[in-house]
């Protein structure tokens, strides 16, 4: 008589498990950057009032030696979120201000407490370009793009 398989075998059920387990250790570190990336873009979003702020500034001429209460935004602290402690804005010349973006709770010690910091560029005549400054301390893999 002939027995027909019923199941899987010992080996096969293995091999499965081997390959769900390296899926999963690809997978998991991809993924917990991802939320971090996630998190940090709240940045961005805190930051806009304080850019526009700077460019308003620039166009009065004013731009030089400003700060968050002469560019008429709330104090540096008051602008926060769940994962921004604070935002700081300044004129550093009369054509460049920079943005100060302190971050917490992320979960990651490649963010938590460090900065990113916005530069506003602006040419007379033409527009203001904001770019990522390298003086930011997060993590380069985590930074948002602009």
């Amino acid at each position: 008589m002939k027995k027909t398989q019923t199941g899987f075998t010992l080996i096969e059920l293995m091999i499965v498990v081997a390959i769900i387990g390296i899926l999963a250790a690809v997978a998991l570190p991809a993924y917990q950057d991802y939320t971090v990336k996630s998190k940090v873009s709240e940045a961005a979003s805190l930051s806009l009032g304080a850019k526009t702020a700077l460019t308003v500034a620039f166009n009065d001429g004013t731009l030089n030696g400003a700060d968050n209460t002469s560019l008429g935004l709330a104090a540096a602290n008051s602008i926060n979120g769940k994962y921004v402690t604070s935002v700081t804005a300044a004129g550093t010349s009369a054509t460049v201000g920079t943005i100060t973006i302190v971050m917490q709770g992320t979960g990651s010690s490649d963010v938590d407490g460090k900065n990113i910091v916005y530069k506003v560029t602006c040419t007379v005549g033409g527009s203001c370009i904001t770019t990522v400054d390298a003086a930011s301390s997060v993590a380069t893999k985590f930074l948002p793009k602009t």
